[in-house]
């Protein structure tokens, strides 16, 4: 069950609603984030406000530890506006304390969170939930809603349903499954919510078996159930993470299934070469025939009218899926240069391989871009992405960018003689195609639980970026269950020191051959196994 609190932000509201957060305003206190109890906090504070008495250092170091250490993703959060007494927003918690040492005094203490509602009037409370709500302090738990289910029911328009006696919170515990697609992707997440199942999927493709094949194995994981799908999270634009999905809404809609409502995840394009994302989808549709481009759209199809969001984000931003806060760790908003450098070199090239067969009377990669631009893929709603854009964020420049593909991934689903190129152009576009592919897995999205030690998926990010990754959130950490890079085909950089109590890989037949590489550059306390071995359950 869900917790629920009160946090005033002072003179911020504005800017707690437009960045997705809640503030904690002690502008004088550095981070807190390794502090281990209220004791260690009111230390920072002593140091911070000497001349503040040892009573009030308490209170405030009780009321920074209910931030720091009590709240969870999830819970529910009040926010009365300042200098008004009729309304408030509510929210949910999606992610754990931040600092941002870049940011104003005043707003560095940070959580993510979703807005669910920011125009809640106080008419419609109770009297006591009301009445909760005019404690003195910045930031105190809600005693009048201790399961979160009031402020979850004004959420979604509905009356204040009023207190409930003997209210016993019960951790929620959840389960991820890692599901068998060969050379593939697909993990399920069941979380209890809302007292029934809700049900995240994180990709599902693969190559080599067809996307009807993954379709069924999700679908067959799901009982037959795919309405019960609430978020579906596609870590970047490869067939072998989203293919599956494609399979699933053409079948929902000669079926007539609906999801309820349905929110989609995906990498955002990067700001540094905006041409890009649209270019790789060009070229997989030349390559594999499969007009995918439009797999949000297609989902929008087969969901209850008004309940589809589709949100593409990028380092900072946070989603909501099951009850669940995650967090995004890459990509950037803005890649640092030696990616950006890789990304420009595979822009360029595809601008001139499609120039020259356009010369030769073959407009194919000019026509499916066009098709790409107008696909589904590149447009979300800008309020369904909360970033909060750092100054300073410390990019790793110099660091290589060669990256080795799979010896059985090279030109991964690219079949040349199917393509009737010209035969002086052929060697030019299967390079142009790998590039453009590395590329793309170094733009995937690698996001973590809210709640540290859970889980951390990392798609098919590539050496680059788990160096970079390693020198900033993940040196060192531990989880329970970590999805592999690339499919656990890559060599880890020395400076990850990443450790999972189950570490998967998926894999099959095409790539199995290179497992080893994983495993034998991942020093890891618990156990590294490939999805080879059939789907892998583990409660959270």
């Amino acid at each position: 069950m869900a917790g629920s609190w009160m946090v005033r932000v002072a003179d911020a509201d504005e800017v707690a609603l437009r960045h997705g957060v809640i503030v904690a305003n002690w502008p004088e206190l550095g981070d807190i984030s390794q502090c281990q109890g209220p004791e260690d906090v009111r230390e920072r504070l002593s140091a911070a406000y000497e001349e503040k008495p040892r009573r009030t250092l308490g209170n405030y170091a009780g009321q920074l530890w209910r931030f720091l250490g009590e709240m969870c993703p999830g819970d529910y959060v009040a926010m009365p506006f300042v200098g008004s007494s009729r309304h408030l927003a509510i929210g949910r918690i999606v992610g754990r304390y931040r600092f941002r040492a870049d940011a104003s005094q005043g707003l560095r203490h940070t959580r993510a969170v979703e807005w669910l509602r920011k125009d809640v009037s106080l008419n419609l409370l109770r009297d006591d939930l009301r009445n909760s709500l005019g404690s003195i302090m910045r930031i105190s738990r809600l005693l009048a809603d201790p399961d979160g289910r009031r402020l979850a029911a004004l959420a979604r328009g509905e009356p204040d349903p009023g207190p409930t006696s003997g209210v016993e919170v019960i951790p929620v515990r959840y389960r991820a499954s890692v599901v068998d697609v060969g050379d593939g992707a697909c993990t399920i997440i069941r979380t209890p919510h809302d007292g029934r199942d809700t049900v995240t999927v994180v990709d599902c493709g693969s190559n080599s078996i067809s996307a009807d094949e993954a379709c069924d194995r999700l679908l067959d994981a799901l009982d037959g159930r795919p309405e019960r799908i609430d978020t579906i999270v596609v870590t970047h634009f490869d067939a072998d993470h989203y293919l599956g999905f494609v399979r699933l809404a053409e079948r929902m809609s000669v079926r007539g299934q609906r999801f309820d409502a349905l929110r989609l995840i995906s990498p955002r394009p990067p700001e540094s070469e905006p041409r890009f994302a649209a270019a790789y989808l060009a070229m997989a549709l030349t390559v594999t025939g499969v007009r995918s481009l439009d797999l949000a759209v297609g989902l929008e199809q087969v969901t209850r009218g008004g309940q589809f969001r589709y949100a593409p984000l990028c380092r900072g931003s946070s989603f909501l899926a099951g009850g669940r806060g995650y967090e995004v760790l890459w990509p950037l908003a803005v890649l640092p240069k030696t990616v950006t450098r890789q990304v420009r070199r595979a822009v360029h090239g595809f601008e001139e391989l499609a120039e020259a067969l356009a010369d030769r009377g073959n407009t194919v990669l000019r026509d499916n871009f066009e098709a790409a631009r107008q696909g589904g893929w590149l447009h979300g709603p800008d309020d369904e992405t909360q970033r909060w854009t750092m100054r300073g964020d410390p990019f790793v420049d110099g660091e290589p960018i060669s990256e080795d593909l799979d010896d059985s991934d090279e030109g991964s689903g690219l079949h040349i003689d199917r393509l009737n190129l010209p035969d002086d152009l052929r060697h030019a576009f299967r390079e142009v195609w790998d590039e453009m592919r590395r590329a793309n897995n170094n733009m995937s999205l690698v996001f973590e639980d809210a709640e540290p030690g859970r889980l951390v998926v990392f798609g098919d990010a590539g050496p680059p970026v788990l160096s970079w990754l390693a020198k900033t959130d993940l040196n060192p950490a531990h989880y329970a269950l970590m999805l592999a890079p690339h499919h656990g085909t890559q060599y880890l950089p020395p400076p990850l020191r990443v450790t999972a109590d189950l570490c998967v890989a998926q894999n099959g037949s095409k790539r199995g051959h290179l497992w080893e590489r994983h495993r034998g550059t991942h020093d890891n306390h618990g156990r590294c196994v490939s999805s080879t071995s059939g789907t892998h359950h583990l409660l959270l």
